[in-house]
Order: C-alpha cells, then sequence, then structure tokens
C-alpha cells in the first residue's frame, strides 16, 4: 500500500488577499543579494562575474551557517527573533562593506574579500532559515506562489542592478537586506495574519524533529549535494574562460535561466499533485543533460545556450527545494529551523564541493581529453546520486505515527492492495520508487 501523503491545499489561501501576501516575496531580496555580488561586475575588478575570494568563502561561510542554524534552538521569545533578525542584516552590511573597500584597496584585498564572504553568508543562511519558518506556516499553494513570486521579485533587483551605475548599484544591493528585514518584521507584527491550519503531520509532538527520519533526510540531500557539484564546477570553468561565453551573456543567462524556472514552477504548481525531489529531478536531470551535448559542437552559441541551461537549472533546483521543505516540515511536524538548516546546507554544501573539487575536475578533463567529457563523468556521478537518494523519498523522508501503519517493504510496495477510502495515495506515476 502506497504511503499516504496529505493533499495539498489549493484553496487554503483564497482568503489572503494582495496586500497580506505582498510581504511573503521578502526572500527574493536574499536570491537577488547573492546574484548581485557574484554574478555581476559592481563588485568585481575584473569587469567579470566575482567568482573569486569573496565567492569561496561564502560557500565556506553558507554550509556552515546553515548548519548552526540546525543545532540551534527555536527563537520561542519575540526578542531573540528581533536580535537574530538584527545579527544578519549586520553581518551582510558588513560583508558588502568589506566587498566594497576591496575594490578600493591595494593591499589586504582578498583578506577583506574573504572575511566580507564569510561574514555575509552566515547572514544569508539566517535569513534563508527565518524565511523558511516563515513559508512552513503557510498553506501549499500560497508556498508555492510566493515563493515564485520571490524568485521574480529576485530577476527584477538583478536586472536592476545591470543597468544602474555601479556607485547606485551598489547602494542598491545593499538595501535588499533591509527591504526583506522590513518584510519579515512587517510578517510578524501582524498576528492576525490568515494562516491555512497545519496538516495533522505538523501537531505531533515529539521533539523538534517531528516525524522526520534524519537518516532519510540525509539521503535526500546525496542528490542535491550532486546537483550543486556540478553546476559550481561548470559556474568555475565558465568564469575561468574554460567554457567561452562572454560576461554580457553570462549576465543574460542569470536573468532568463531564473525567468525560465519560475516559468516551469508555474507550470508544476498548477498541474502537478505534489512536488517532491523525484519530479524535481525529471525536470533538472534532462535540463542539464541537454546543456552537456551542446558543449560538444564547440560552438560560442551553443555554449551560451547551455551556460543558459545551467541557470535554469540552478534556479529551479533552488526553488523547488525551498518549496518542498516548507511543505516537508509541515508534513512532519519537525521544527522548520532544522528542516531548512540541514536542508538548505545541503545545496550550499554542494556548492562547496564543487570548489574543492576543481583540482580534480581539471585532471579528469586532461584524462578524458576535454572538459565535456569530464562533465560526461560528473553527470554520470550526479544521475547515480539523485537516483539513489530519491529511492523511496517519502518513506524515508518521514516516519508515521505509532497509530498508524507501518511504512510498506520493499515486497509489498509491489503489490495493489487497495487503500481504505479516508487514506487518499499518490497516482502510479507519483508513488514513492519501491
Amino acid at each position: 500500500m502506497g504511503v499516504r501523503i496529505p493533499q495539498r491545499q489549493k484553496e487554503a489561501s483564497a482568503g489572503a488577499g494582495i496586500a497580506e501576501c505582498l510581504p511573503d516575496v521578502g526572500w527574493g531580496f536574499i536570491v537577488a543579494w547573492g546574484l548581485s555580488t557574484v554574478f555581476t561586475d559592481v563588485f568585481s575588478a575584473s569587469g567579470s562575474a566575482n567568482l573569486g575570494p569573496f565567492w569561496f568563502s561564502s560557500m565556506v561561510g553558507a554550509p556552515a551557517g546553515l548548519l548552526l542554524c540546525f543545532f540551534a534552538p527555536n527563537l520561542k521569545r519575540k526578542a531573540a527573533y528581533s536580535l537574530t533578525l538584527l545579527a544578519a542584516v549586520s553581518a551582510m552590511t558588513l560583508g558588502l562593506i568589506l566587498l566594497a573597500l576591496s575594490l578600493q584597496s591595494s593591499a589586504g584585498t582578498a583578506e577583506m574579500q574573504v572575511a566580507g564572504g564569510l561574514v555575509s553568508s552566515m547572514g544569508t543562511a539566517v535569513f534563508t532559515v527565518l524565511w523558511g519558518s516563515h513559508y512552513a506556516r503557510l498553506d501549499a499553494a500560497r508556498i508555492e506562489r510566493m515563493a515564485a513570486c520571490s524568485l521574480t521579485v529576485a530577476f527584477g533587483c538583478y536586472a536592476l542592478v545591470l543597468v544602474l551605475p555601479r556607485v547606485a548599484a551598489t547602494l542598491f544591493v545593499g538595501c535588499l537586506p533591509f527591504l526583506s528585514c522590513a518584510c519579515l518584521m512587517a510578517l510578524e507584527s501582524t498576528p492576525s495574519r490568515t494562516l491555512a491550519p497545519l496538516p495533522t503531520a505538523a501537531n505531533h509532538a515529539a521533539g523538534e524533529l517531528g516525524r522526520l527520519n534524519l537518516a532519510g533526510f540525509a539521503r535526500l540531500g546525496l542528490g542535491i549535494v550532486g546537483a550543486t557539484s556540478m553546476v559550481s564546477v561548470f559556474w568555475s570553468w565558465a568564469s575561468a574562460g574554460a567554457i567561452p561565453v562572454p560576461p554580457t551573456a553570462f549576465s543574460t543567462c542569470v536573468l532568463s535561466g531564473s525567468l525560465v524556472a519560475v516559468i516551469i514552477m508555474a507550470y508544476l504548481a498548477k498541474y502537478a499533485r505534489s512536488l517532491n525531489l523525484g519530479m524535481l529531478y525529471r525536470w533538472l536531470l534532462p535540463i542539464v543533460s541537454a546543456a552537456i551535448a551542446l558543449l560538444a559542437f564547440h560552438s560560442t552559441p551553443l555554449d551560451v545556450f547551455a551556460t543558459f541551461l545551467v541557470f535554469a537549472a540552478q534556479a529551479l533546483l533552488n526553488l523547488i527545494t525551498f518549496i518542498y521543505f516548507a511543505e516537508l516540515s509541515q508534513r512532519t511536524g519537525a521544527s522548520p529551523v532544522k528542516v531548512f538548516g540541514l536542508g538548505r546546507f545541503f545545496l550550499e554544501a554542494g556548492f562547496l564541493a564543487g570548489l574543492l573539487l576543481q583540482p580534480a575536475a581539471n585532471a579528469l578533463a586532461q584524462a578524458t581529453g576535454s572538459y565535456q567529457g569530464a562533465l560526461c563523468v560528473l553527470l554520470a556521478a550526479f544521475v547515480a546520486l539523485a537516483m539513489v537518494s530519491i529511492a523511496n523519498q517519502d518513506r524515508l523522508a518521514f516516519t508515521l505515527d505509532a497509530d498508524d501503519e507501518p511504512a510498506p517493504t520493499a515486497m509489498s510496495a509491489r503489490t495493489d492492495s487497495p487503500a481504505p477510502p479516508d487514506a487518499p495515495t499518490l497516482p502510479a506515476d507519483e508513488r514513492p520508487d519501491a
């Protein structure tokens, strides 16, 4: 018998007006901050993407900050929440100041960028967890709609940074954490907001992890690590010129990739019955495979299109995992701080793994004769990790209550025994793999 999964409440957000939902897009300002500090020349002395010391230290600080959030106690008092929010804004502001000063200094440039990346990434990690905690309080339809709107806001902010003069762009990027903070403060100061009741699973009182199977959740993270590792290697080669992509085309790929991710998300929100990582990989793997196939033609236009596909895949991964973690927190009754702290840790750890594996990837490119051959090997590894991670994904992600029937065994999962009328199951193509 299939694992019972609560139906997504599409109608629950009908009572939430536009003005009430508007602050939900504040997560997009944090996404825009990350795009603007790395994938523009505003904070780069080389006139291209800022994939240097700041990027590397950010990829160290982000997973470290998320892991700290996972082990930290929940913020049950409003004063503690406010102090945490203030610390996050301060960290991102200080990091940006150090990054901006590094461009004006002839000494200690790398040191300031490393310090700025570490400090600011800690702030973004905290913001990510705080926004995840808010989204976990919403119904499924609103989570999906407002997460897509947030990415659209990030798309618009990033486009604005690209056309503004450097000084104006720097000031605008510096305002983004404050805008996100203002949205969170507005949400917290309005206790009468219309929030959908959490599913039964979210009321499970079994500690901060609820019914979340930690070992199974870690297994789910393998595919996420594999995906972001591959994206990180691709970005490094594109930045270094191994994949010939003009700087202007690089920015265009970021913009168009984010837009395509929003369009795909809108399609899935309308037609998909459930959002899970298996569904994500059904989109992600063909997109990444097509990108690598295009690189084999050694054509600059096709290389640019391949870069666009990789950015679309990364944006889709970022968006759907954010939604998935919010809904998973509801279904399991686990603290969203725990779910987002560990779940987003896998996402950011993959980027760090890709940077650390860069020497090995270069050696692999030499051994295969081209970076295209190395990417094919990495794609094979990603496919293997993805398939391992999503095996029985929903059964691994959470366990059933003691008074519920046990999770199905591999043998019983293959049988077609009917489900009771009050226990809806997923269609055959969306059931957890056996």
